[in-house]
């Protein structure tokens, strides 16, 4: 008698901890990863709570910043990206900075340590990712592919884009 419930106990807790396995290998995703936008826009989500979003064709894709410095609210005409080592990393076109129009910029947005530079100059851009710790210069991707990646695969896997 004292055998089977042993074996009794012993299934229930077998079972009891197949069942906690299965349920903490479902990583919950957090909606703002897997969004795809309104239906008269799209969006590409870098590091909550930036993201990339167009609505037109003129002004391409665009990414809203949190203004920390009291700086830039904004930048459109994203040409390429790339998000690596918690930092967001893009490049534009001709685009406003401080409300001045500019020919291109290079952008280093960082949420956990509240950064968000953005540069007029390549030589500048790079010597600010050094002071980061950034050893070799990192491969920005086109926007265009980012955006397909993510309508395709409903998730960003940025390390899958090299």
């Amino acid at each position: 008698m004292i055998t089977q419930l042993f074996k009794v106990f012993g299934l229930f807790l077998l079972l009891g901890s197949l069942l906690a396995c299965s349920q903490n290998s479902k990583r919950e995703v957090d909606e703002f990863y897997t969004e795809h936008g309104e239906w008269d826009s799209a969006r590409i989500p870098f590091i909550k709570p930036y993201e990339a979003l167009i609505v037109d064709e003129k002004h391409g894709w665009g990414m809203s910043l949190e203004a920390l410095d009291g700086g830039t609210s904004s930048f459109f005409n994203i040409k390429k990206a790339a998000v690596e080592n918690g930092f967001i990393l893009a490049y534009t076109g001709s685009t406003l900075m401080m409300g001045v129009e500019i020919k291109e910029s290079w952008w280093v947005v960082s949420p956990s340590r509240k950064i968000e530079e953005g540069f007029s100059d390549e030589k500048q851009y790079w010597d600010y990712l050094k002071t980061l710790g950034f050893k070799k210069k990192p491969r920005l991707h086109d926007i265009r592919v980012i955006a397909s990646y993510y309508e395709d695969h409903d998730m960003m896997d940025w390390d899958a884009l090299d």
